[in-house]
């Protein structure tokens, strides 16, 4: 366990939000409001939700368990989204699917089985945001898979990082601000 989560500010400086050090992260994504942060270390095959500190920074808090891959699974999960309900949509490396969750109860209401064994990722794409697009690695993956949800289901849309121009960070109203991640 030698890593680290680390927030980048419109300061372009970064600070470390977790109080502790873990192997692998993932699942990293946000509901809509940006108050809640999910999370986990895949080894452990646990997704928590810590409530993240929009407007004052510093350290996630609140670390609550979510779900927990059930031991007849393999894998792990890797990449996720939050969906407009708010549902998780969590990809399972090893598993070959990608499962929505309520985060409220713990449990999965739906499954996208795939035919390969390992998803990486997962977002949402489309003109209305109805689609689910799930990577894929090797050996027996390496694609791209597009899923149309069942009605009324959509994701959200991705946030944008902000740096004031011409502020304290050194940038002109000229230079472009990097682009990166920012909860709405």
């Amino acid at each position: 366990n030698n890593a680290g989560l680390y927030r980048l500010g419109p300061d372009l400086q970064y600070e470390k939000i977790l109080d502790y050090d873990f192997r692998v992260s993932n699942c990293i994504c946000f509901p809509a409001d940006g108050r809640t942060i999910y999370f986990c270390d895949t080894p452990t095959r646990k997704v928590y939700a810590f409530d993240y500190p929009v407007e004052t920074g510093g350290k996630l808090s609140n670390r609550r368990l979510v779900w927990t891959v059930p031991p007849n699974l393999p894998g792990g999960p890797d990449g996720a989204q939050v969906d407009s309900d708010g549902y998780l949509w969590i990809a399972l490396t090893g598993a070959g699917r990608v499962v929505r969750v309520d985060p409220s109860r713990g449990s999965v209401d739906m499954v996208v089985h795939l035919p390969v064994k390992s998803p990486t990722s997962c977002t949402f794409g489309g003109p209305d945001l109805d689609t689910l697009f799930i990577t894929t690695r090797g050996p027996d993956g390496g694609g791209l898979y597009q899923v149309k949800l069942p009605y009324g289901i959509r994701g959200l849309p991705e946030p944008e990082f902000s740096v004031p121009v011409g502020g304290s960070n050194g940038m002109s109203a000229s230079q472009p601000a990097p682009a990166s991640f920012r909860p709405s």
